[in-house]
């Protein structure tokens, strides 16, 4: 099986468990809301990234390993820059997980409170008029408040 396979299965249990824990109203209303679908999708995210960063935090670590052995100066200068590069993915990756994870808790939580919130008209108008005398156009955009 091919690594993307591998991930994919591992997600589909907590992806399993997140769904399941979750419980529904006695109405009819679907499970699936916008907040909710959201939410899941967000920690899902956070998952992956996690993942991403250990693994960017391993290689990092196999590259200093090797560039403490190096002999040269410029595999040196190469396998520290590589070092360098692999930590500051991780720590982008760690961060990324935790606003996606924090985010993904928040709409969760938060996924009933705006069920009965009345939809309102926020479409504009637009209104163009020409006249072909005075060689003017006439734009107007309407809202409703």
């Amino acid at each position: 099986m091919g690594r993307r396979t591998v991930q994919f299965l591992c997600c589909l249990p907590v992806l399993a468990l997140l769904t399941g824990g979750v419980t529904s109203s006695a109405q009819a209303k679907s499970f699936f809301t916008p907040r909710r679908t959201f939410g899941v999708l967000f920690l899902g995210g956070s998952a992956f990234m996690a993942k991403k960063a250990i693994d960017f935090r391993r290689d990092a670590n196999r590259i200093y390993d090797a560039y403490k052995q190096a002999q040269t100066a410029q595999e040196v200068e190469r396998l520290f820059e590589r070092s360098s590069d692999q930590d500051t993915k991780s720590q982008m990756s760690i961060g990324l997980s935790a606003v996606m994870l924090v985010s993904g808790l928040r709409l969760l939580l938060s996924s009933s409170v705006d069920d009965n919130i009345p939809k309102k008209d926020r479409r504009l108008t637009l209104d163009l008029k020409g006249d072909a005398r005075s060689q003017a156009v006439r734009v107007e955009i309407k809202k409703r408040f």
